[in-house]
């Protein structure tokens, strides 16, 4: 059983927290 609403919003979240997480180590 393939998702793919779910996965894209998943792929999204993490896209958005390794950017988020990426950002604030540049900052530091």
């Amino acid at each position: 059983e393939r998702r793919p609403v779910m996965d894209w919003k998943t792929r999204l979240k993490v896209a958005a927290g390794a950017a988020r997480g990426i950002a604030y180590l540049h900052e530091d």
